[in-house]
């Protein structure tokens, strides 16, 4: 198991690049904000809930495995934890290439071809610390032959610590199914979302005109993230040491709205050899 390094005066980042491109661990002043991988193993269908990994070709959930785009439609394996639906892309599941590492950046790469996804297509993740700041570029080019939906994001498994607060604004919260898809039911009402993370409360938010603003307080610092993605999901089962804070593209089944509605849902359309591309931004503000 290949395992790429990254540090500064501040930060502590650790890579798992065959694991599905995943972080596996991620500190600021010894503080760990996620909760650290310690598995001695790697399942793809059934992964660490632990550290954090990224979201291609889209996020979340396609309702029923069933994807209809541009008059046709495909059916994509359903996850055995989903069930009868998809969870999360394919991205997670695949071997990344470590195309360059140094003592404070890397890139690491995925290319798709297969069952899971109609469309060839390739993932890079770029890492960049610079002092205080952790960048986090999020790539997605599709290499397939006609257009394609895409989309990306991050899922990180945040630490919850005693006294940790976290603080984001909203505009509209989409209601939710047993299934974890949206309804098409929304509430709109612009509201600055304030959680406890560490009382274990069970939390399960799908949000979107986020503002790409979130801080997360702890006793020991403050940390920021700034992003472009406007949707966020905030997830976490009762009683365990994590909290999910997922900045992405677009909402849960988004590719399977009609689209009139792609701007409101965050669904986007790459023609071939087009790319769609983020960056986070990570600040760490110590006491």
């Amino acid at each position: 198991m290949q395992r790429v390094e990254l540090n500064n005066a501040i930060w502590k980042l650790a890579l798992l690049p065959a694991w599905g491109g995943r972080i596996a661990s991620l500190s600021a002043d010894g503080l760990e904000l996620l909760l650290p991988i310690t598995s001695e193993s790697f399942d793809p269908l059934d992964w660490p809930r632990a550290g954090g990994y990224p979201l291609f070709p889209y996020s979340n959930r396609i309702r029923k495995a069933r994807l209809a785009f541009n008059g046709v439609e495909h059916r994509l394996p359903a996850h055995h934890a989903a069930l009868p639906h998809t969870l999360h892309g394919v991205s997670h599941t695949q071997p990344w290439q470590v195309v360059s590492a140094g003592a404070d950046r890397a890139l690491i790469r995925c290319d798709y071809q297969g069952q899971h996804w109609p469309w060839a297509f390739r993932a890079e993740q770029e890492f960049a610390l610079e002092g205080p700041r952790l960048r986090v570029t999020l790539r997605l080019v599709n290499q397939g032959e006609t257009p394609m939906p895409a989309g990306l994001g991050l899922h990180p498994y945040f630490q919850r610590h005693p006294g940790m607060r976290v603080e984001y604004r909203v505009g509209r919260e989409w209601q939710i199914d047993a299934d974890y898809l949206a309804t098409g039911s929304y509430l709109d009402a612009p509201k600055t979302l304030q959680i406890a993370a560490d009382n274990g409360e069970a939390v399960a938010h799908y949000q979107s005109r986020w503002d790409g603003k979130l801080k997360v307080d702890y006793p020991q610092g403050t940390l920021e993230l700034h992003s472009d993605l406007t949707h966020m999901v905030a997830f976490a089962p009762a009683g365990l040491g994590y909290l999910c804070l997922e900045p992405v593209s677009h909402l849960a089944d988004a590719f399977n709205r009609p689209r009139a509605e792609w701007t409101e849902v965050g669904t986007h359309e790459l023609a071939p050899g087009e790319a769609l591309e983020t960056t986070l931004t990570f600040i760490w503000h110590g006491r």
